[in-house]
């Protein structure tokens, strides 16, 4: 084994001879020692700033993951709520009024959580889950104005003036979507139209778009639906009685712009017997 020191070379048998040469020999070993010290002190801070920057990432994703939690279950599993599996067996068993709170069911446990929450009892946690899901994306039932929703002139107007439909509605978990429907269908609806001072108040049937499907989405996901018709919906006189717009029998629909029989039975899509909201 050879060593080199100050421009020599000197063999281990050398290096074990003489004092100047041990000397030499313990600086270089020094100097080795220092230098793989110093490697692994940069490999050291290399490896803490990359577990910071992992454990930043890390804090970041679980706060998204907070942040669009769809369900009270959901949210309850990222924070670990003390017996969530038992909260989440009992949302099953649907009893809330007969089991008793929930507080009393998890006493004694002692398990550390991000929030240190404390188990609450059932009936909050019922009350928090019951206002949840009634502001999910969904179709619900609303009002819309028909002249509007058929693109019709303002000559003439709409008894009842609105209709009750269902539409998509609702509170969307994540940023940058919104609660869009997904599949539609047309309902019939029987008004009354009036167009003053040419004929008085005649029934009509009107098709209104109601959503049968609904999703949170992104603006370029978004369908929206298409009116079955463009042209509005202008009425043409097909009676003999100049007081009648329609043959008796007959009514005017504004879909297939002509007066046709009017349906013996309600009609197959009809919906919304309930009060508009």
């Amino acid at each position: 084994m050879h060593v080199f020191c100050k421009g020599w070379i000197f063999t281990v048998s050398d290096l074990q001879t003489g004092p100047r040469r041990h000397s030499c020999t313990m600086r270089t070993l020094l100097s080795i020692g220092l230098h793989t010290l110093l490697l692994l002190y940069v490999r050291l801070m290399l490896s803490k700033d990359s577990l910071a920057s992992l454990k930043e990432i890390n804090q970041e994703k679980w706060e998204r993951d907070i942040r669009s939690a769809a369900s009270l279950d959901e949210l309850l599993m990222l924070t670990d709520f003390p017996d969530w599996k038992l909260w989440r067996c009992r949302l099953k068993l649907k009893h809330f009024d007969s089991l008793p709170e929930f507080k009393s069911a998890s006493a004694g446990s002692h398990r550390s959580t991000r929030f240190a929450a404390n188990s609450y009892s059932l009936e909050i946690l019922k009350a928090i889950d019951e206002e949840w899901q009634k502001t999910q994306c969904m179709p619900r039932e609303t009002c819309v104005d028909v002249a509007k929703e058929l693109g019709t002139t303002t000559a003439m107007f709409f008894k009842p003036p609105c209709v009750s439909v269902f539409r998509c509605s609702g509170c969307c978990n994540k940023e940058g979507v919104t609660c869009r429907n997904t599949s539609t269908t047309y309902v019939n609806k029987t008004l009354l139209s009036v167009i003053p001072f040419e004929y008085g108040p005649e029934p009509m049937l009107v098709k209104v778009a109601n959503h049968t499907g609904c999703k949170c989405q992104e603006p370029q996901l978004i369908r929206r639906h298409a009116r079955p018709h463009s042209s509005g919906c202008i009425p043409i006189r097909q009676s003999g009685d100049s007081r009648r717009l329609c043959d008796q029998g007959l009514i005017w629909d504004c879909l297939e712009g002509r007066c046709v029989p009017y349906p013996s039975s309600n009609q197959a899509a009809r919906h919304s017997k309930g009060k508009c909201r």
